[in-house]
């Protein structure tokens, strides 16, 4: 099976490298693409499998320590083809008790948002 245009396009929009960016900005990005993503599994650009649960699970971890860089490789990877996907060490992991739906990652997302010093001036995207 193809991906869409939609999900080809999301794919696109977050490839945009971050490396040697300001902390400040390195945490936008690593925000953004968090909320991106969840965004567009709530909208059906693509599916909340077990793949994108331990991603997403992952990334919202890595936010939580302050690892804003990995959150957002973490979050990226959730929109990787199958075919990338067999040997990729999050594949190891069980999901991540109270991550698990849509609705609970979100709930994650904006905690981690909200912890001192990760929150994210001008409002919460959850």
């Amino acid at each position: 099976m193809s991906d869409s245009p939609k999900l080809l396009a999301l794919r696109k929009s977050l490839a945009e490298a971050s490396d040697g960016a300001a902390p400040e900005d390195s945490k936008k990005l690593a925000h953004a693409a968090i909320a991106q993503i969840l965004m567009a599994i709530e909208s059906g650009v693509c599916p909340l499998g077990d793949w994108e649960r331990r991603c997403l699970a992952a990334a919202i971890t890595s936010l939580r320590g302050g690892k804003t860089n990995e959150a957002r490789t973490r979050a990226r990877q959730a929109l990787w083809p199958d075919e990338n996907r067999r040997n990729a060490a999050v594949s190891k992991f069980p999901p991540r008790p109270g991550m698990l739906t849509l609705d609970e990652l979100k709930r994650e997302f904006a905690a981690a948002l909200a912890m001192p010093g990760r929150a994210r001036p001008g409002g919460n995207p959850a």
